[in-house]
């Protein structure tokens, strides 16, 4: 159920966090449909108040549309097919983003040589957004800079120099 969460226990998606924002997914979804892509669920704002978007799915969704390269924020899932593992690999690192991704299969060396060919900085196998604090988090390309959680993170936070003083013995 979409609503306010404080409203009721069975709300399971609340709202978008402004207007602004509420309109960029919803134009998302209405270019798409322009693309030749088919909502099969949801793909309308909700009327009433508030920045309501129900959760949608969209299929037929070609490469290289907007809805297929763009970052929505928005409660919408893309499907989109293809034929070989190279082609969905070529599909999924035909963006300027690299935040996560996930790869779903029971082949393990598949998972493996799929997982190590996309452009990602976190590819999940067989779940999503299953973080652990000894791991970095972060993106590639436009998805962010530097590295939240672990160690690595530290990095940001200091700055190392090279100092060389060469003395006559």
């Amino acid at each position: 159920m979409v609503g306010d969460p404080a409203q009721s226990e069975n709300v399971e998606m609340g709202p978008l966090i402004s207007a602004r924002h509420l309109d960029k997914v919803d134009r998302m979804v209405q270019n798409a449909k322009v693309d030749g892509a088919h909502v099969v669920s949801g793909g309308a704002k909700t009327s009433g108040a508030g920045f309501f978007y129900p959760p949608t799915i969209i299929t037929n969704v070609r490469p290289r549309i907007e809805i297929a390269t763009e970052e929505i924020f928005g409660p919408v899932v893309t499907v989109q097919t293809f034929s070989s593992d190279a082609e969905s690999v070529a599909m999924a690192n035909d963006v300027q983003y690299g935040l996560a991704a996930s790869v779903w299969t029971t082949d393990s060396r598949r998972a493996l040589s799929v997982s190590d060919a996309l452009d990602f900085g976190t590819v999940w196998v067989n779940s999503h957004l299953t973080l652990v604090s000894e791991m970095p988090w972060g993106g590639f390309g436009l998805s962010g800079y530097g590295r939240d959680m672990s160690t690595y993170a530290l990095d940001d936070y200091t700055r190392t120099k090279h100092v060389m003083l060469a003395t006559r013995g």
